[in-house]
């Protein structure tokens, strides 16, 4: 049976419309003057890499030696790279992405409320859309769509969400309080220099893929472990 499966994965970033009046400048990044913190991606392939199949990725960022991951326990904050130690010799990379005039503080204290404990989703809300948020919050930078792809093609699919929970044995639910998540809502507000409402309406328009791909995309996800 598999176990566990509530882990990190990738999510579809969709740029929605937004207005200027939903938003204020209370969470908008700060910090002046030559950057000085470091800012890195810490990488790991899971699950089982399926032939001609993309692999699934667990992301976390890592500021000044301090690593940021969110899990369904909320945005939780490691020495090193903690989150990665489950996998096989993780992080397989970690790669310096440039440096920030913004403090891993500042960067927590302008999203997490945004990625609060108990609105994980594997499929919608994950690891690697708090990664995306954090390296654009922190360096104007998105995370490599490589590293997304997976979620971005079972999240095309929403019959696909029933057999993720199939393969599964019930393990997966779709997470209620992750249903109005909008990686591009969030984007757009910290690029226009301001903070955001915590809902916000998700994009629309899906694409289909190849059934088949899906549905070994979908028995892959369901063995990564938490």
């Amino acid at each position: 049976r598999v176990t566990g499966v509530q882990t990190c994965a990738l999510p579809i970033c969709v740029v929605a419309s937004w207005h200027m009046g939903n938003c204020s400048n209370s969470d908008a990044p700060t910090g002046n003057g030559a950057p000085q913190h470091e800012v890195k991606l810490a990488i790991s392939p899971v699950g089982v890499k399926i032939p001609s199949v993309p692999e699934a990725y667990h992301t976390s960022v890592i500021v000044d030696d301090k690593e940021y991951c969110f899990t369904r326990y909320g945005v939780v904050c490691n020495q090193g790279c903690k989150s990665h130690a489950r996998f096989q010799n993780g992080p397989a990379k970690v790669i310096h992405m440039g440096m920030s005039h913004i403090s891993g503080e500042e960067m927590l204290a302008g999203l997490k409320r945004h990625f609060a404990p108990g609105t994980y989703d594997l499929l919608k809300k994950n690891c690697n859309s708090f990664v995306d948020c954090a390296l654009f919050y922190l360096l104007r930078r998105r995370l490599d769509g490589k590293y997304r792809i997976l979620e971005q093609m079972l999240e095309c699919i929403d019959d696909y969400v029933a057999f993720v929970r199939i393969l599964s044995m019930g393990e997966y639910m779709p997470n209620p309080k992750a249903n109005d998540f909008n990686v591009g809502k969030i984007l757009a507000c910290i690029e226009a220099g301001y903070s955001f409402p915590k809902d916000s309406p998700r994009g629309a328009g899906k694409d289909a893929s190849d059934a088949v791909l899906v549905k070994q995309v979908a028995a892959q996800i369901v063995t990564i472990p938490l």
